[in-house]
């Protein structure tokens, strides 16, 4: 997977013709004086073909005449390279005039700072556009993993002949490969070896020619590594892992502690698998979803009760933890101060934290966490509201809270 450019091959032939021709005239000229040293003149300085071919002429006055056959050939044959290289000098365009002619390529020229400054901007507009990529088949279900690295495994499809413009697209094309191997559409029907793994050249300046090459491979199972494992920071390679179906949120099995990031402060939930399986494993999902930082475009509070719960919404494209309220284990007959559950008696995807211990509910609500430090949800009851047009109406956030979601 390595390699470099070539030169067209017209400059590569032109100039391996001008060697060769120099060398035969160097070694021609050792030879005659060598075998009559009196008969030639001291040469003049040669610095271009025409010196080197006017010194054969001159040369061929002077020696015998087989030698001076020889010299009118080699002659000949330089004069002919000569014009294939001014043909080639000819072929190239021109050099673009320099707005900077003293220094075209100092910083403090303006083209040069417009150009250092477009290419920063197109550098940052397409990390930026690869992002929205990834995240886009993120929330179309297909987890990329990708980061800076040049992963191995069985290539099953060889980025030679398998090129896509963005990382993106060729995580993409990785899921495709294995969906074709799931229903039965490669070569060896659904015994066929799917890819799990997808490598991209993505640094154009550094691939060259390889730029855009998109390998897809399989790592074994047992063997899996992510970019982050190979420790390839800086490389022009960029990798990812599409795992099969579910496997993807494996890392997340695990992890129970969930954490509301607000502009005031955080709230730490602890996650209640036991109480609501299929919740918490939306939840999960959402969290690997949103990724690092955990931005949520729709979570967020927006209702307070004093002495009753704190309410909000838990909503993001792509991630939908609305669950089934039944079937599910049995729910507490007392819902706890701090017990986080679905509002409407629904299965999501608005919830609420009780505030204070209550038994007017009984486990009528799928409740799937819980909050221990309370302190930051008793400021948020006290924050300001907006008005009321009936004393029972519900009571409103006067700026409602929005909120990003971890898990660790």
């Amino acid at each position: 997977m390595r390699g470099r450019s070539n030169p067209p091959a017209t400059i590569r032939g032109v100039t391996l013709v001008w060697v060769v021709m120099i060398g035969l005239a160097l070694c021609l000229l050792g030879f005659l004086y060598y075998i009559n040293p009196k008969s030639i003149e001291p040469p003049p300085r040669v610095e271009t073909l025409t010196d080197l071919s006017n010194l054969l002429i001159r040369w061929e006055k002077h020696a015998s005449e087989d030698s001076a056959v020889a010299l009118g050939k080699l002659a000949a044959q330089l004069d002919r390279a000569g014009e294939l290289l001014e043909a080639a000098d000819h072929a190239r365009p021109p050099p673009a005039a320099s707005p900077c002619p003293s220094c075209p390529s100092c910083p403090a020229c303006p083209a040069t700072t417009a150009s250092l400054a477009g290419a920063a901007a197109g550098a940052g507009a397409g990390a930026a556009s690869e992002a929205a990529l990834l995240h886009a088949l993120a929330t179309a279900g297909v987890q990329c993993h990708a980061g800076p690295a040049e992963l191995w495994g069985e290539p099953l499809v060889w980025g030679s002949v398998h090129r896509t413009p963005s990382a993106a697209e060729c995580c993409a094309a990785c899921a495709a490969h294995a969906a074709a191997a799931a229903r039965g559409g490669l070569e060896e029907g659904v015994n066929s070896t799917a890819c799990n793994t997808w490598v991209h050249c993505s640094d154009k300046a550094r691939c060259g020619d390889k730029a855009g090459e998109c390998w897809l491979k399989h790592q074994k199972a047992g063997e899996m590594q992510l970019p982050a494992q190979r420790g390839g920071a800086g490389s022009m390679w960029t990798s990812g892992v599409v795992y099969p179906g579910d496997a993807f949120l494996a890392p997340y099995d695990k992890k129970v502690s969930l954490t509301l990031t607000f502009e005031v402060g955080a709230v730490q939930v602890t996650l209640l698998p036991d109480l609501a399986p299929t919740s918490v494993r939306e939840l999960r999902r959402l969290v690997a979803l949103l990724g690092p930082g955990g931005h949520c475009t729709g979570c967020r509070l927006y209702r307070v009760e004093p002495h009753f719960l704190v309410q909000g919404v838990i909503s993001h494209p792509g991630g939908y933890v609305a669950t089934p309220r039944n079937p599910n284990p049995p729910q507490k007959k007392i819902m706890e101060r701090g017990l986080v559950c679905w509002a409407g008696g629904m299965g999501g995807p608005d919830f609420f934290v009780n505030i204070v211990d209550n038994a007017g509910f009984g486990d009528s609500h799928l409740c799937w966490g819980k909050v221990d430090d309370m302190a930051l949800l008793d400021k948020i009851v006290a924050m300001p509201q907006k008005p009321k047009a009936k004393q029972n109406d519900m009571t409103f956030l006067q700026h409602e809270l929005q909120f990003n979601m971890t898990l660790a």
